[in-house]
């Protein structure tokens, strides 16, 4: 410490630190039994005192102290003496400052936060000060203090701009609670009145910290990574100036941030998510059609495989493939600059809807319109017959035998399509393998159109199948067989109802 001509006694570093001029000629005859003009014990100025006027100034500062805290977010908190068992404990290290103030420079230990150590100046709880800490709003949240983590800076999707951007770092108010306590401790040594933890300078370690700042080149990295993945556009021409698109919009969903391991992926199931509500929206499979029987009735029927559905799996694997493609830098960064749509043409790729399986034509308006109304088969299941439709007039009809009426037996309703055709097939099952003639496939699970050779044909009638039913095929005697293969051709809708 440089010394001048005064005396001075002061606290610095949690000791008292005594300041003696070179020579005394100079100081006025007043100050020989007070403390010197400069001198502080702590935030207590006991220049000119007298030794027991400084003393009962310390012991009232002791007596009535009290520290307010500044916190963040308008947080504070208060606690006096009382609160952490303040006391003066080494009036004679005073005195012995006093004392040697007089004579020389002299260094001695001053305040501890232990009260279990003799000659300190003042002691206190330490365990009383953690409980404080532990219990005040500033930790639970309480009376309306809102507690606020801290946020790792990480990469958003902005609507404004069109791409990911930075999103910068939250510093929250959560307190580490033994740094905390700490700095507490250090201003009850030095009896300060007022104590401002949102000074980062001087408080660096009083709050939890987040893990990742804006300017950090990670982070950067990380954002080019983002847009990489987010600067695609998918668009599947559907038909009839239907187009459908995937967007960053709807991609910025699909995109994981891991800031702990400063990590940017694609989220597979999220982009497959999207997909299925995209397939979903085009799917016209097992939808509730309306059509006029034979009788003349207006019916709905539900269910059944005829219709549009797009390839799931395809369509993943072929999204899958263009997320994974990185842009061009100059087609992203031109996009950045400026995000017209004239970029965005750069950065799309055109696709066509793959199809598991098609209708004679698609209605975006009304999807239930999907099939030929003019060349398709009704099979009426209360009637027990067939009927025959081209060019939208009946030109065939017949009596069949369909499934038995048990569960593992029964022709199931619904609409479907002709799927294949063949003039001679055996017919397999668990319990049977029976050859066939004018094959003409319904259902993928084994159900169509067949000549049967049962002896039965003549105890006929509506009801006959109910106990003498097929394994689920709709069979028919050798002619109406012949008739019904010749007058069908795949991807005929077939209405089964009852």
């Amino acid at each position: 410490m440089k010394i001048d001509k005064k005396k001075g006694l002061m606290i610095a570093g949690g000791v008292i630190v005594v300041a003696v001029a070179a020579a005394a000629a100079g100081v006025h005859i007043h100050y020989s039994g007070r403390w010197y003009p400069g001198s502080k014990i702590g935030q207590v100025d006991v220049s000119g005192m007298t030794y027991e006027e400084s003393v009962k100034e310390i012991q009232k500062k002791v007596d009535s102290y009290q520290l307010k805290i500044k916190a963040r977010n308008h947080g504070n908190m208060t606690l006096t003496g009382k609160d952490i068992g303040l006391h003066l404990s080494g009036e004679n290290m005073i005195k012995e400052a006093y004392n040697d103030q007089h004579n020389s420079s002299v260094l001695v230990s001053f305040g501890n936060k232990t009260n279990t150590k003799t000659g300190n100046l003042i002691s206190y709880s330490t365990k009383n000060v953690k409980n404080l800490v532990k219990t005040s709003d500033l930790v639970t949240g309480k009376n309306g203090y809102q507690l606020i983590q801290p946020e790792d800076a990480t990469i958003v999707y902005s609507a404004k701009k069109k791409y990911g951007v930075i999103k910068e770092e939250v510093e929250g108010n959560i307190l580490n609670q033994d740094a905390f306590a700490k700095a507490i401790g250090t201003a009850v040594e030095k009896l300060s009145s007022t104590m401002d933890v949102t000074d980062a300078k001087n408080y660096s370690d009083v709050y939890k910290q987040p893990g990742l700042r804006k300017d950090q080149d990670s982070l950067k990295k990380m954002q080019e990574t983002y847009n990489q993945y987010l600067l695609h556009w998918i668009e599947w021409d559907m038909g009839k100036n239907v187009k459908e698109t995937m967007s960053p919009e709807d991609l910025q969903a699909c995109i994981k941030v891991d800031t702990k391991n400063l990590k940017v992926s694609l989220d597979k199931k999220a982009v497959e998510k999207w997909l299925e509500k995209f397939c979903l929206k085009y799917k016209t499979q097992g939808i509730a059609r309306t059509f006029k029987t034979h009788s003349g009735k207006k019916i709905k029927v539900s269910g059944g495989d005829y219709g549009w559905r797009i390839d799931y799996d395809k369509v993943i694997k072929q999204v899958m493939k263009a997320l994974k493609t990185t842009p061009q830098a100059s087609a992203i960064e031109a996009y950045e600059k400026n995000p017209s749509a004239d970029k965005q043409k750069a950065l799309t790729t055109f696709l066509k809807p793959v199809y598991s399986h098609k209708g004679y034509r698609m209605d975006f308006a009304k999807k239930q319109n999907d099939w030929d109304t003019q060349n398709y088969s009704e099979v009426d299941l209360s009637a027990q017959e067939v009927f025959i439709y081209k060019k939208g007039k009946l030109v065939f009809s017949c009596t069949c035998i369909t499934g038995k009426a048990t569960p593992d037996r029964i022709t199931r309703t619904g609409v479907y399509d002709i799927k294949e055709k063949k003039l001679t097939k055996t017919l397999t099952g668990a319990d049977y393998s029976v050859p066939t003639k004018y094959w003409t496939r319904i259902m993928w699970t084994g159900t169509g159109y067949h000549y049967s050779s049962r002896g039965d044909w003549n105890r006929w009638s509506p009801t006959y199948y109910k106990a003498n039913g097929s394994h689920g095929c709709v069979n028919l005697t050798l002619s109406n067989a012949a008739s019904v293969y010749r007058l069908t051709k795949i991807g005929d809708p077939v209405f089964i109802h009852y």
